[in-house]
């Protein structure tokens, strides 16, 4: 009895907006959408070997509600991703070593989800 993968859920207040952010920025296509007379209300997503779905949120969630995850990517090159979403207007924070052996920066999406793009250095 294995698992087989996580999809995290991301719940949207604006989800065109947030839509838009990760095809952008991280190069995500649309696998599957549900939309309704009011719009899109949900989106399965898809970059590389990774998943996400957007959820249209219709209830007022705390303002701390996404603060506690950060979706972390891995990239063989963090400086490339770097020049990539800065070149697309993408608000990036600056480049860092960690002690734990990661070269990262920071992004955050439309609905205040932090992101960090992560290169492994330990043993480069």
């Amino acid at each position: 009895m294995n698992f087989e993968g996580l999809v995290p859920v991301i719940q949207c207040t604006y989800i065109e907006k947030t839509l838009e952010f990760y095809q952008q920025a991280l190069r995500y296509i649309i696998i599957s959408k549900t939309e309704s007379d009011t719009g899109l209300q949900w989106a399965y997503i898809k970059s590389d070997n990774t998943y996400l779905m957007l959820q249209k949120n219709t209830e007022t969630l705390p303002q701390t509600h996404n603060k506690a995850i950060v979706l972390h990517y891995f990239t063989s090159d963090v400086s490339a991703q770097h020049q990539f979403m800065t070149a697309r207007g993408i608000n990036v924070g600056q480049i860092e070593d960690t002690a734990y052996h990661v070269r990262q920066f920071f992004i955050e999406d439309p609905e205040g989800n932090k992101i960090a793009i992560g290169q492994d250095i330990k043993n480069k």
